[in-house]
């Protein structure tokens, strides 16, 4: 139902309407005042036990013309007619009812309840544990990358390739300077360098003897001294070193045989220092 009043001063200037005047507690109703320069605004409307939810503008076609409308939502919380005054000159009756089957004065008002609590979740739970994980490596990581820091260490330890033993390095580099025949071809200094430094690196590598920095007899004087010392080792050491010798330093050139029987020597002597496995000392001392 829309009900249009028309102001008796200015009746064909200004116009109001309303979609009903009859309405139940806390329904709501519209009140549409077309555009004019004196507006009322919520305050005005406020009377009456009347209360004004909100206003806004709209636009409506009437006539095949655009309208704008000022609207007021309005309620009312007390059963009752209450008159609701529009400006100077008009004034609106509103029908509030109760709402039927309802005896408010029979009714037993309590207190809002209070929350109810509920139990936790697995997935709650769950959360927060690994929550607390997270932190915990969080934490962790921070101490170990200061630490790593602190003490002039990569973050991330490197991997270290395991150590090749001397004796094999030294057995690797014999039998690569066999392969090259070096003596057949005439190069004997070359060829005893490199057989004297393949032993004395391997004696500096395996057993600390520092052969490298000594001579020949500073050489033998300390393997003398050593734990792998015997009498048929030193033979073959230092037949290895004065033939050398002679051949570096005294130009001297030895017999086909000579070349073959250093590097036998040489291939022995390492073999027969090297140290022995675990399970080789074991079965040794099982023998014994």
């Amino acid at each position: 139902m829309v009900l249009t009043l028309l102001c008796p001063a200015v009746r064909a200037q200004m116009a109001y309407s309303v979609d009903t005047t009859t309405f139940v507690i806390g329904d709501q109703v519209v009140l549409s005042i077309p555009l004019t320069d004196s507006l009322p605004s919520a305050d005005m409307l406020a009377q009456n036990g009347i209360v004004v939810v909100r206003q806004y503008f709209d636009t409506v076609e009437n006539n095949g013309a655009k309208q704008i409308l000022h609207n007021s939502v309005l309620t009312c919380f007390d059963a009752g007619e209450h008159w609701l005054h529009i400006g100077s000159a008009d004034s609106l009756l509103l029908t509030v009812f109760d709402v039927e089957g309802v005896d408010t004065s029979s009714l037993d008002i309590r207190d809002i309840a209070p929350y109810m609590k509920e139990g936790y979740t697995f997935w709650e739970i769950f959360r927060w544990i690994l929550f607390a994980l997270l932190i915990a490596a969080l934490v962790v990581g921070v101490i170990y990358v200061v630490r790593r820091v602190r003490n002039n260490q990569p973050i991330l330890p490197v991997p270290v390739k395991p150590e090749i033993p001397a004796e094999q390095v030294a057995l690797q580099e014999l039998e690569a300077l066999r392969r090259r025949q070096l003596w057949q071809q005439g190069k004997l200094k070359e060829y005893y360098t490199e057989l004297t430094d393949a032993v004395r690196r391997y004696l500096e590598k395996g057993h600390g003897i520092f052969s490298t920095d000594m001579t020949t007899d500073e050489t033998l004087e300390a393997f003398h001294r050593s734990a792998i010392y015997t009498d048929q080792r030193e033979i073959m050491l230092r037949q290895i070193l004065t033939t050398a010798d002679m051949v570096k330093f005294a130009k001297s050139e030895p017999l086909p045989y000579e070349h073959d029987r250093s590097m036998g020597n040489a291939v022995a002597f390492v073999q027969q220092t090297a140290p022995k496995p675990e399970s080789d000392e074991a079965e040794k001392e099982e023998n014994q």
